[in-house]
């Protein structure tokens, strides 16, 4: 017995010696940390004495930025499409009849004119009937002249006179239509144009389906093209149009609109246009294609150097400089054309804008501004010209 109190004795010993020594550490190391925690304050009040106690004149006052005013541009779209070109007047040539073919009386490119004859036809029973029905208008109308004289002595009644009258009407009409069936044999240019190529050849015969050849008004060219939807209520007929063949790259032309489609297509909700264009030396021929291009101008904006448009989480923007200090400006981008950005926001004609100095700039923060593109002698910076830069154009 003795001895297990011995040991518990010397096991309580050990155990209070280790909490002591635990006890010491954690007080040691408390107190290197109120140093530390002193130690770093006290430097730091040192470094705010020593900058206190520097010259005013080191620090700078303002930072030193670019400017330029905000000048307002209109904003212009320019709408590209595709297009085909087709003949002021187009035709299809088919004969009124059938018959078999006498006479080609042209070839393939030819100009013609509007009546002039194109094909004949067999006509020799045609030419009959005629001078059978002139010979029948001839004999009606000698019975009817004797009949007239014979009417006021009472030789004959009014109803026989009438009769005769009513026959050479008749005949008179028969002749008329016997005229018209020969005027058929022979196949007229509708109007004036230059007709292209044909296959009828003398001794073929042909039918009301049979397509002799075509034939164009070239002197002036439509170009059909579809508009899209949110373009279709800006357009109008009269406006002006750039087209350009793409056979021809280096031919650019000028048409204006003239004709409007009546609805939105449904389908590829676009606007049928057709615009038409001088075609003087007929090098235009119907099916080209081409670029056609449309401007549209829209409200002013304010423009500003590609430069001078900052990103941040919250979007774009732009320092602006009132009374000599900074602001930031929020923007929406329009549109971007030759270096120049379009926004939309808070802006005005005159408000002077950041173009070189934007980065490390804070809101509030003085600035010293000098025009943008100037040196500090007048001079024009980089061999520019004095003047501002002008807006942005289409």
């Amino acid at each position: 017995m003795g001895t297990a109190l011995r040991r518990a004795g010397a096991a309580s010993y050990t155990y209070l010696v280790i909490a002591m020594r635990l006890r010491s550490q954690f007080v040691i190391t408390a107190m290197l940390a109120v140093l530390l925690a002193a130690g770093w304050f006290w430097l730091a009040d040192v470094r705010d004495a020593a900058q206190s106690r520097e010259p005013s004149h080191k620090r700078p006052n303002a930072t030193a930025v670019l400017t330029e005013p905000i000048e307002l541009a209109a904003d212009k779209v320019v709408v590209r499409a595709i297009g085909t070109g087709e003949a002021l007047k187009s035709a299809s040539i088919h004969p009124s009849v059938a018959g078999e073919v006498i006479a080609v009386t042209f070839k393939g490119e030819q100009r013609v004119a509007k009546g002039v004859p194109l094909i004949r036809l067999d006509d020799k029973h045609q030419r009959l009937a005629v001078r059978l029905a002139e010979v029948a208008v001839v004999e009606a109308r000698r019975q009817v002249e004797r009949l007239e004289r014979l009417a006021p002595t009472g030789a004959i009644s009014v109803a026989r006179l009438q009769t005769a009258q009513s026959e050479l009407e008749s005949a008179e009409l028969r002749l008329d239509q016997a005229k018209a069936a020969l005027e058929d044999r022979t196949v007229h240019a509708p109007f004036d144009g230059i007709i292209g190529l044909t296959e009828i050849e003398r001794g073929d015969r042909v039918t009301e389906e049979t397509v002799i050849a075509t034939l164009d008004d070239r002197s002036l060219i439509l170009v059909e093209f579809n508009l899209p939807e949110e373009y279709a209520g800006r357009i109008k007929v009269g406006d002006p149009v750039s087209l350009q063949p793409w056979t021809m790259p280096d031919r650019k032309m000028q048409g204006m609109v003239s004709e409007l489609g009546s609805r939105i297509d449904p389908v590829s909700r676009s606007l049928r246009v057709k615009a038409k264009i001088a075609n003087p030396d007929d090098a235009i021929r119907p099916g080209t294609s081409f670029e056609v291009r449309l401007a549209f101008k829209g409200r002013s904006y304010p423009a500003v150097r590609e430069v001078a448009v900052l990103w941040s989480r919250d979007g774009a923007y732009v320092w602006r400089v009132t009374e000599g200090k900074i602001e930031k400006i929020f923007v929406k981008i329009v549109r971007r054309d030759k270096g120049r950005i379009l926004v939309d926001g808070p802006l005005e004609a005159g408000d002077v804008i950041v173009v070189e100095g934007v980065q490390g700039l804070r809101v509030g923060q003085p600035v010293k501004a000098a025009p943008f593109g100037k040196s500090k002698t007048g001079k024009s910076k980089a061999g520019k010209s004095k003047s501002r830069p002008p807006a942005a154009k289409s």
